[in-house]
């Protein structure tokens, strides 16, 4: 069994599906060169396939074609769709989606009139299938007569696509097929004469400015191709004007005007763009080249203004651009990039940065090259395993770290060390050096809480304690009239609490208290207030100073609110917690009448806040009455104190006992 392969940076291949030898289906794909197999000499048994029969019993001209790729490029390709369909823009994963659609049709249906009916119709004409390698000749090379072979008359046996284990955004995908060459196919495609070539590069350009406004026209990749779109064009208009279809008939030999449109369409943007520029110089040479009959194309030309791009892949840091490069010359090493907590240690060629790129190297081919990193600063991420958060730490590589200062917490658990597997079977030692990220996981001890109930007395906190761990005997709690006992394990106080009983399970204790006293609490229903006293049980309490409460007089204690029933401090005994009720009755003030000689007048008792009534005016020989006075104190100037008189107002609410004056005009 033998193998051949062709190391490009990518390879470029177009499955063309024929029926009576008119393309219904044309489809352009790429794949990495190491994924290239062809296997021959092999023979197996007869296979039926959706294509049609596969005689797998071959000889030395059949192939066990094998293709493999990866979807994880995915920047936007022109995918060439034939004659009769502008090309698609796709990323990797629609790329081969899309192939696969087109296969399971062609395998479903027939097609006709360039697009695929279903099952139900019978299938009517011969139906085929082309491989095209587009990576294996020019132009130049098919004019010149010294082209490799680089088509197979193909049967498609699976289209395989999986995601990627290590990748979950990326497929994987496989296609098999078993290839025989056909000699007999004739140039049926997309050209079959020279003045096809230049009506098809024109008509095909048309179709790639047509994606382009329709996609990303702005970008830096469709500004290159409207740049080789004019150039193609403005070369097809100058061959159109000559008479050279003649001189050029030598291009519809076999299937080399055919592959005029397939080197058109190269695996990504850029290989299209430069098989659009080997196209130009292919058109303006052909006539020269035709008359030389020789191969002495000026190639070395046409590849010294190829541009190829060099993709620069951080994997994870700062952003750093591509570059454009003419085919032979040197990539510029860019700045290094940066990125948290690494370092910078060089460009590879591999993803698995087994390989470090010579920036002294010729650029013969698009590329992508990776940053390599060594850490610099490791994480140590702390897993409380449904405990509270614990932040991460940051420690500089070969160093140590120490524990949180602060443990996470649980509820109902308490935390116990930090290890380093996650049934937290081996502890992690705070002394190893840290040499790599790592995660921590909190090892956690069962807890139970013993809840103190002090039954009205004072609060007693909630103990925590592990598994078969003991509790502690509290602080005593205290009760008003009482004297605390003990703690018991139940409400009904009949078990008292042994403090030696190991605790296996969530348990509340009860206090048991002992009545010592009463309180007597004295209400003076708005009066001034009075201390509650303590008093021994069967205890007399003290009579207190009576309360004061303005506009009323007290009058006794009572064991009601309506102070009805006179409560006896020296005959009644205190036998349990009693509050006591002021009795009051309303205030009433004298107001006396003073006449300085004249006629008596009576006293008034005015209910406290009342006003006085105006009295009989009293009579005086030889005088006569001219109004009631009050007697004030007031402060001289000199700080000494007098007493003046003024007229009273008898609208003057009263609130204590007064005596008003008699003012006379006359008399002896």
């Amino acid at each position: 069994m033998g193998s051949i392969s062709i190391m490009q940076w990518r390879k470029a291949y177009m499955l063309e599906f024929l029926e009576n030898d008119v393309i219904k289906e044309c489809f352009t794909f790429s794949v990495p060169p190491e994924s290239e197999e062809f296997q021959f000499s092999q023979r197996v048994s007869e296979t039926k396939t959706f294509g049609g029969s596969v005689f797998d019993d071959y000889g030395n001209d059949s192939y066990r074609i094998t293709l493999t790729g990866t979807t994880v490029n995915e920047e936007k390709k022109f995918i060439y769709k034939g004659k009769t369909n502008a090309p698609q823009y796709l990323t990797g994963t629609k790329e081969i989606f899309e192939l696969q659609r087109i296969i399971k049709k062609w395998g479903d249906g027939e097609v006709t009139a360039g697009f695929f009916r279903n099952n139900s119709t019978s299938i009517t004409g011969e139906r085929k299938v082309y491989l095209y390698d587009l990576s294996k000749m020019s132009v130049l090379q098919i004019a010149s007569g010294v082209a490799s072979r680089n088509y197979w008359r193909v049967f498609i046996k699976d289209l395989k696509i999986r995601r990627d284990k290590s990748k979950p955004k990326t497929y994987n995908y496989t296609l098999e097929m078993i290839g025989v060459e056909d000699n007999t196919k004739q140039a049926q495609g997309l050209f079959s004469s020279i003045s096809d070539v230049v009506d098809g590069i024109t008509k095909t350009m048309g179709y790639v400015e047509t994606v382009m406004d329709l996609t990303e026209a702005t970008t830096a990749a469709a500004g290159e191709v409207a740049d080789h779109c004019a150039r193609v064009k403005l070369a097809a208009d100058m061959v159109a004007n000559r008479d050279i279809s003649a001189n050029l008939v030598i291009l519809n030999i076999g299937s080399a005007a055919d592959l005029v449109s397939r080197i058109m369409s190269g695996s990504d943007s850029n290989s299209f763009y430069n098989a659009a520029k080997n196209c130009l110089h292919s058109v303006e040479t052909f006539k020269g080249i035709v008359k030389v009959k020789s191969g002495t194309a000026p190639k070395g030309k046409i590849q010294s203004t190829s541009v190829y791009i060099v993709t620069f892949d951080s994997t994870g840091g700062s952003g750093v651009s591509y570059q454009k490069v003419i085919y032979s010359n040197k990539a510029t090493k860019p700045d290094n990039p940066v990125k948290t907590y690494y370092t910078f240690a060089g460009w590879f060629t591999d993803e698995e940065l087994i390989t470090e790129y010579d920036f002294t190297q010729e650029v013969t081919e698009s590329f992508t090259l990776y940053a390599k990193w060594i850490l610099a600063v490791a994480k140590v991420t702390y897993n409380s395993r449904n405990g509270s958060s614990v932040s991460p730490q940051y420690v500089t590589v070969g160093e140590r770290t120490s524990a949180p200062v602060t443990p996470p917490t649980r509820n109902g658990y308490s935390f116990d060390t930090w290890c380093i597997d996650y049934d937290c079977t081996i502890e992690f030692d705070f002394n190893t050096p840290i040499i790599d990220n790592i995660m921590l996981y909190a090892r956690w001890t069962k807890t139970y809480n013993v809840i103190f109930n002090s039954n009205n007395g004072s609060m007693v906190a909630t103990q925590t304690v592990t598994t078969g761990g003991l509790a502690v005997y509290p602080k005593t709690p205290t009760k008003d009239n009482y004297t605390f006992a003990y703690w018991c394990s139940d409400s009904g106080l009949q078990n008292v609490f042994d403090f030696n009983t190991p605790i296996t399970e969530d348990i509340t204790l009860y206090a048991c208290w002992i009545h010592i006293s009463n309180t007597v609490t004295f209400d003076s229903l708005g009066g001034s207030s009075v201390d509650f006293q303590r008093i021994s049980i069967g205890g007399h309490a003290v009579e207190p100073e009576n309360p004061v409460k303005t506009g009323f007089d007290f009058v006794y204690w009572a064991t009601d609110k309506e102070g009805t029933n006179e409560f006896i401090f020296a005959s009644t005994p205190v036998n349990t917690n009693i509050t006591l009720y002021a009795k009051w009755t309303e205030s009433e003030c004298d107001v006396d009448f003073d006449t300085d000689g004249g006629s008596s007048v009576e006293t008034q008792s005015i209910k406290y806040g009342g006003k006085v009534v105006f009295p009989v005016i009293p009579t005086k020989k030889g005088c006569s009455f001219e109004m009631w006075r009050v007697k004030k104190e007031v402060e001289t100037e000199e700080g000494e104190k007098e007493f003046i008189y003024e007229e009273f107002d008898f609208n003057t609410p009263i609130t204590e006992d007064i005596t008003l004056y008699a003012l006379w005009f006359g008399g002896e």
